[in-house]
């Protein structure tokens, strides 16, 4: 989470991973493979949490799990690479993850 995002949530991330690691850009597949891989993860062994389908698309077709945090109330459309887990917001993932 570069930029100014990581700010707003105020968490301490363990590990803060860039699309430049993986020389390619969200949503091809190497973005998230390199982040399992730079994770010591298989991706099926990572959950991709995200609130923009395309992302969630992306990691899933890359073998991840994926959790869509859906705050705008939007439909994730139609895609054979669905969410695992689909929640309003990150207190409801966290509640659904333990």
């Amino acid at each position: 989470m570069p930029g100014t995002a990581r700010q707003y949530h105020k968490v301490p991330f363990d590990k803060v991973i860039s699309v430049a690691e993986a020389n390619s850009f969200k949503p091809h597949v190497a973005t998230y493979t390199k982040a399992a891989e730079l994770c010591g993860l298989k991706p099926e062994h990572s959950l991709f949490v995200a609130d923009h389908a395309f992302d969630c698309i992306g990691a899933k077709s890359a073998g991840m799990n994926t959790a869509f945090v859906d705050r705008r109330s939007r439909p994730f459309g139609e895609s054979p690479y669905q969410p695992d887990i689909l929640v309003p917001t990150m207190k409801d993932l966290a509640d659904a993850i333990t």
